[in-house]
C-alpha cells in the first residue's frame, strides 16, 4: 500500500513539474516584447511612471466616442491613435493634468502640441457644450 502511494505522488510531482515547464514555454512564447508594448515611441522614457498615465477606458460608453477631431490640432491619425490608447471622449481630455499631457505628447510622439494647441482648455469648452 505504501509502495502504490509513493508511485503515486512521485508521478504528481512529475506531472507538476512537466506541467510547470510546459507552462513557462508558452508563456514566454506568447508573451508581448518590449518593442511592441510602446510602438508609438521606442525612446518613450516615462513608461515606468505609471502615475502619469491618463484615465482610459476599455472602449468608449455606450453613447458612443466623440469625435475627437472637433479639438483643434487632432487629426484622423491623432484621433485614431488617442483612441488605440484608450481616449474617446472629451471629458476624458479636460481632466488630463500637466503630466498626463507630458505623458500623452511623449508616447504618441507628438513634441508637446498638446500644451500649444491647448487641447485640454478647448476639451473642457466642448464638454460644457454637451
Amino acid at each position: 500500500m505504501i509502495e502504490i502511494a509513493s508511485k503515486m505522488v512521485l508521478c504528481l510531482v512529475i506531472a507538476s513539474f512537466i506541467g510547470f515547464f510546459i507552462g513557462l514555454l508558452i508563456g514566454r512564447a506568447t508573451r508581448e516584447t518590449k518593442s511592441s508594448l510602446y510602438k508609438y515611441n521606442h525612446d518613450f522614457k516615462v513608461h515606468g511612471n505609471i502615475y502619469n498615465r491618463p484615465i482610459i477606458l476599455s472602449k468608449p460608453r455606450p453613447t458612443g466616442k466623440d469625435d475627437l477631431r472637433y479639438i483643434d490640432g487632432i487629426d484622423d491619425k491623432t484621433e485614431e491613435d488617442l483612441n488605440e490608447l484608450g481616449i474617446f471622449h472629451f471629458d476624458q481630455v479636460s481632466k488630463w493634468s500637466k503630466k498626463n499631457c507630458d505623458w500623452v505628447s511623449e508616447y504618441l510622439g507628438l513634441e508637446n502640441r498638446i500644451k500649444e494647441e491647448k487641447w485640454v482648455e478647448q476639451a473642457v469648452t466642448l464638454t460644457n457644450k454637451k
